[in-house]
């Protein structure tokens, strides 16, 4: 008898603190704290995450407030967490254009997955390279670019993220794709790479970087073969 007695003090104490947590001031959002985010504002996704100040920190359903955020095309991922009594924050892992893709006048700003985030018809400020040859009839932002070759999509992945981990993306102006064998890179200041195909791509591109900056140092133009077996071989203009 005693011990079931304790059982119901134990049940009874349990919902009385549940209680006092889902409707206690105490604990309504004061502060919402976005971390990590540059390309979205904290305000647009406070607007997405469809939270409120003075909504009790426990009422909230994390899963929705996640699936809400993630209508924004640059959002990769979130992880939301209480800050008691009354903080919520917003850990955001945004997206990061890699290339631009010419569309019907526009460019689709496309990431390091092959995900569209963005379509826009002014690229003055963006330092990205264009690709061109890629077959597609339409895409949806936040999902990956729908080519008519997977096999193309996959190589040009592998070339723009070797490209981005050697850090010449900013010194690329474009990136032909047209042929999956032998991918065409045109530097900004003209220097024409023929690289081949997309095999090997760790090592071309690193070395493609050192024979751009020596071409850039002594101003020289033309066009480095790196499709072949073998040393590199530049063509002067």
């Amino acid at each position: 008898m005693r011990r079931t007695f304790k059982y119901i003090l134990f049940f009874l104490l349990i919902a009385f603190t549940a209680a006092f947590l889902m409707t206690s001031s105490l604990f309504n959002i004061k502060t919402i704290n976005v971390i990590g985010n540059s390309r979205v504002s904290q305000q647009e996704i406070i607007r997405l995450s469809g939270l409120s100040y003075q909504q009790n920190v426990f009422r909230i359903n994390s899963k929705e407030t996640m699936k809400s955020i993630f209508q924004s095309p640059y959002i990769e991922k979130i992880k939301i967490r209480r800050g008691l009594p009354n903080i919520i924050n917003i850990d955001i892992i945004e997206r990061e254009p890699l290339v631009l893709v010419p569309y019907v006048g526009s460019y689709l700003f496309v990431d390091s997955k092959g995900i569209v985030v963005e379509i826009n018809s002014s690229i003055a400020d963006m330092k990205l390279p264009i690709i061109k040859g890629l077959k597609f009839n339409t895409f949806k932002l936040g999902e990956e670019i729908k080519v008519e070759n997977k096999l193309q999509l996959t190589s040009v992945i592998k070339l723009i993220n070797e490209i981005k981990k050697t850090g010449i993306a900013s010194e690329i102006a474009e990136i032909n794709a047209e042929n999956i064998l032998n991918f065409k890179l045109i530097t900004k200041s003209g220097i024409k790479i023929n690289l081949g195909d997309d095999t090997n791509v760790n090592t071309k591109i690193p070395l493609a970087k050192a024979i751009l900056q020596d071409l850039d140092s002594k101003n020289l133009k033309g066009t480095v073969e790196m499709g072949h077996k073998g040393n590199p071989v530049f063509k002067p203009e």
